[in-house]
């Protein structure tokens, strides 16, 4: 009998680790896809090199899933086990601590090889073959977006920086930061070695023959530049981790033995603890997942998601304790080997209590319970005698109501309750963003507010106007996850049951209900084409105002080329700063416009001083582009004039983005129309986590996509329509197993 409960634990553990591992791993690596394409979309660098990147990421990313797989796994596994009473079962049976803990230690073993021989041999050598496909890489892309004749590049790492090659190989370098503003152009440009060694990779480029200008913020003054050299430098963007990249991260585990640095430290422990916080976790969501039958709550993702959250909060805390040099004590170094270790003890101490037998409360022998139940008697005999006199009037009134009501013949009976369903869900969804939107705004802005002497009532302000951007990317989300509850909810409470007894199809009932759902969609699509760019002219300047500072992130780069004029402008706010594509002596080196005025102020080559420029309608040749201060701000109509005027690839998505991004929504559930009837005794849980998951997988394919239609690589309109088509056909492979 002991094989045969060995094996049988065995089972109902490993099939959902491995379904956790699925689960948690595709959510890392999406986030990993996401990060890659950030960086090879900014670089200019071919699409190809994401799969063999993200290849290389796999065995890094594997050593952080194992333990969020191994708690999940344990906690479905015997929570599956308690639901079905097959562990009251096996109690009865003579099944204890030694049982449970038995197969544990053949999963933990397991877990622990694994772990250890991918972090000690197969995680560094990815990461340093992963390093030389990066430079591999970006030697390739930097011959893409520096040739002669090419558009002007604007690095995504350093937002005011653009570099700009002639025809005839002389190289513009454009900078404009919170202290100054310089074009210099060079003569010719050679590519400068990389750094050796393990720091982050950067695109060096070594100008020769460099003249120029610096015009300085504060005190106007203008300095000319003459130089023989100028080497600039361009960090590769970092792809964002659940831990924080360390430098150490290419050497073996025998030189990070011998190093005395923080980070080999903390890699040197991560590689060591990891492997065992897996053995730890799965012991503690074991423990979790025990209990009995009939008081078993459920939620296993929800309690895995906990741990998980705690155990990396606290490694993240004393990893940046070392790495930031803020503690020389050596207790983060010890917290760190002991966290595992911690979590192992909770998980045989919470183990050993679910299986202790249960006795009565030893606190009542002293307490005064008998008291305490006659006092809250006595309270609950006062609330009903207080509350009789208002209940009365109040049952009265909506009999009342309800007499009124029955008196009008009642039509479309079907169409009224589906729209009040359809609001109820919807609305509740809607409540729960908002409500998250204002609690992280106040939360990111609380300090700013304080340190500025701001009033909370520009804060109230500033969210209320910041709230159609944010609704305009959760519209969506909310559409999705409202359709999914409301039809699961009819689906559990037997309503669509008796609906369809009686002949109405699901066709039927989703046009009963359209004047709901149809005004969400409307609704979608005024506030991305319309209100949203309205609402951020008038939400900027007051985020400007709680923060003390012009730091407010657009979504698209404060750079315009306008290639009639020959002039790259960079849109700093109500001002403007121009630099003329032109050879030295031939126009102004520096050109300024503020929105509203007629003309603009040129600095000629070896002047001291602006002098008068163009005027205004011959540099901006369209109202739209002196109207509008930014391509985010901008009207959809007048969008159309910016891309008329200065193509552009990223807004270009931006136009499709707000034409066609109310679409999303309804493909997203009709994606998840399978999942959307659970049976009665199934709950309604199932079908919102698939919703949460598909809102997550549609997010990274938006963010992937849109990121090769806003680098060049893919058509603008197919940027933003892919992964709605994506979930549409997903939809229809899907459609077969539709059972309503």
């Amino acid at each position: 009998m002991r094989s045969t409960i060995l094996k049988y634990l065995l089972k109902n553990w490993t099939w959902p680790f491995l379904g956790a591992l699925v689960f948690y791993g595709g959510l890392l690596m999406a986030y990993e896809v996401v990060g890659l394409s950030k960086e090879i979309f900014s670089m200019g660098a071919p699409f190809r090199w994401v799969v063999p990147l993200l290849l290389l990421s796999v065995p890094d990313n594997l050593g952080m899933v194992l333990p969020m797989a191994a708690v999940l796994g344990g906690l479905m596994g015997m929570q599956h086990l308690t639901d079905g009473s097959e562990m009251v079962a096996a109690q009865g049976l003579g099944v204890g601590m030694r049982a449970i803990v038995k197969p544990w230690l053949i999963m933990a073993g397991t877990l622990l090889a694994v772990g250890t021989f991918n972090a000690h041999v197969v995680v560094p050598w990815a990461n340093s073959t992963q390093q030389f496909a990066q430079a591999r890489m970006v030697e390739e892309a930097r011959t893409r977006f520096l040739r002669p004749g090419a558009p002007p590049w604007f690095p995504s790492t350093s937002t005011g920086s653009a570099v700009w090659m002639a025809p005839d190989g002389q190289v513009h370098l454009m900078e404009v930061n919170s202290l100054g503003v310089q074009h210099l152009v060079a003569r010719s440009l050679l590519w400068g070695q990389s750094p050796k060694g393990v720091e982050k990779t950067s695109i060096n480029l070594k100008m020769v023959d460099l003249n120029g200008c610096v015009y300085h913020r504060e005190d106007a003054s203008i300095v000319h530049v003459q130089e023989k050299e100028h080497l600039y430098a361009i960090q590769v963007p970092e792809v964002p981790k659940l831990l924080k990249a360390t430098n150490a991260r290419f050497r073996s585990t025998r030189d990070l033995l011998a190093s005395t640095e923080a980070e080999a430290s903390v890699e040197l422990t991560r590689r060591f603890t990891l492997p065992i916080a897996s053995c730890a976790l799965l012991l503690l969501g074991i423990a979790l997942g025990l209990g009995h039958p009939r008081f078993q709550k459920g939620g296993a993702i929800l309690k895995s998601l906990g741990v998980i959250l705690l155990y990396y909060l606290i490694l993240k805390y004393f990893e940046s304790q070392i790495i930031y040099a803020k503690s020389q004590l050596l207790f983060p170094r010890i917290a760190l080997v002991a966290l595992p270790w911690v979590f192992l003890a909770a998980g045989f101490l919470l183990l050993r209590r679910k299986l202790h037998p249960h006795h009565s409360n030893r606190l009542q022998r002293i307490l005064p319970v008998d008291a305490v139940a006659r006092l809250d008697a006595l309270r609950q005999r006062g609330s009903q005698i207080c509350l009789g006199f208002v209940s009365k009037y109040f049952k009265t009134f909506v009999k009342a109501l309800a007499s009124l009501r029955s008196r009008q013949p009642r039509r479309n009976i079907l169409a009224d309750w589906t729209r009040s369903l359809w609001w109820k869900n919807w609305g509740g969804v809607m409540g729960t963003f908002l409500a998250l939107s204002l609690l992280i705004e106040y939360a990111t802005l609380a300090g700013d507010l304080a340190h500025n002497h701001v009033s909370i009532l520009v804060f109230f302000q500033y969210w209320l106007w910041n709230l159609p951007p944010f609704l305009s990317v959760v519209l969506p989300l909310a559409f999705l996850l409202g359709g999914v509850l409301a039809l699961s909810d009819a689906a559990v409470s037997r309503e669509w049951v008796a609906l369809r007894a009686g002949g109405t199809s699901l066709a039927q009932w989703c046009r009963a209900g359209f004047a709901a759902w149809g005004g969400v969609l409307a609704l979608t699509f005024v506030l991305q084409a319309f209100v949203a760019p309205y609402a951020y002219q008038q939400a900027d300047p007051l985020y400007r105002q709680i923060l003390g500072r012009p730091a407010r992130s657009a979504a698209t780069k404060p750079w315009m080329h306008l290639g009639s004029t020959g002039v790259v402008w960079f849109l700093d706010g109500t001002a403007r700063w121009g630099f003329p594509l032109k050879a030295p002596g031939e126009a102004f080196i520096l050109l300024k416009w503020r929105m509203g005025d007629v003309a603009s102020e040129g600095l000629p080559w070896g002047g001291m001083a602006f002098e008068e420029g163009p005027p205004a309608f011959r540099l901006f040749p369209s109202r739209a582009l002196r109207e509008s201060a930014s391509a985010d701000s901008a009207a959809t109509l007048d969008l159309f004039q910016w891309q008329h005027w200065a193509p552009d690839p990223e807004r270009a998505t931006l136009i499709w983005n707000r034409i066609l991004n109310w679409l999303a929504g309804p493909c997203l559930l009709f994606a998840m129309l399978p999942y959307a009837f659970p049976s009665p005794r199934g709950g309604r849980g199932s079908a919102l986590g698939f919703s949460l998951v598909a809102g997550l997988v549609f997010m990274g394919l938006q963010a992937l996509f849109s990121g090769a239609a806003k680098a060049g690589d893919l058509p603008s309109a197919w940027g933003v329509l892919c992964p709605m088509l994506l979930l549409f056909g997903f939809g229809l492979l899907r459609l077969n197993r539709l059972r309503t």
